[in-house]
């Protein structure tokens, strides 16, 4: 089995059709003269099976796939991408949030899109949409229904490296379950000071 490895170097200027390139934060290819653009290196985690929460209102690990279901990072900026699904939360009115946690220095941007439904996900409710920057944010409404979900996407700007934990929070305390097909997806995109990447003008 053969590999290829890439020494960390500074970008070139002006980058030659099917150059890649490695910056020691993310990799980079070159689709045309000038045109640089970021190559995927996701970095996944998948629940398989359900998850059945800890019965607190404090935000806790929303996988159980790895022991601490966190992911380690080095400072960079990062795009992400997360959905996840919850059942069998209290019937009492409350609501359910996301938040990192982790040892990493960060800064957030993102948007969310959740709802706090009927007895079934699979049952059209109206959802609510959110912009976030801050640690831990309710993404619903209290209700006393017992299911729902969040599609969130943002960035991250890492600044200082350590360990990222995707968590999840309830309003009402109760060992509320975290779907099959639930994930959280990141990619790094860049430098902390990263303005576009790209054939930009």
């Amino acid at each position: 089995m053969s590999s290829i490895i890439l020494t960390a170097d500074a970008l070139v200027t002006t980058p030659a059709a099917g150059q890649i390139e490695y910056d020691g934060l993310a990799l980079y290819g070159a689709i045309a003269a000038s045109s640089r653009g970021v190559l995927a290196s996701d970095q996944i985690i998948l629940q398989q099976a359900p998850y059945t929460l800890t019965s607190q209102t404090a935000a806790q690990k929303m996988f159980s796939v790895t022991t601490n279901g966190q992911v380690t990072l080095a400072a960079g900026t990062y795009s992400f991408d997360c959905f996840f699904s919850l059942s069998s939360m209290s019937a009492s009115s409350g609501s359910f949030g996301f938040a990192f946690g982790g040892t990493s220095t960060l800064t957030q941007y993102w948007w969310a899109t959740a709802q706090k439904g009927t007895a079934t996900l699979a049952t059209a409710t109206t959802t609510q949409t959110t912009y976030n920057i801050a640690a831990n944010t309710t993404l619903t409404t209290a209700s006393t229904n017992t299911v729902g979900y969040a599609q969130i996407s943002g960035i991250i700007d890492v600044t200082v490296a350590g360990t990222l934990i995707p968590q999840v929070s309830l309003g009402v305390a109760a060992a509320a379950v975290v779907g099959a097909g639930s994930f959280f997806r990141v990619r790094p995109i860049g430098s902390t000071t990263v303005t576009s990447v790209g054939n930009w003008s």
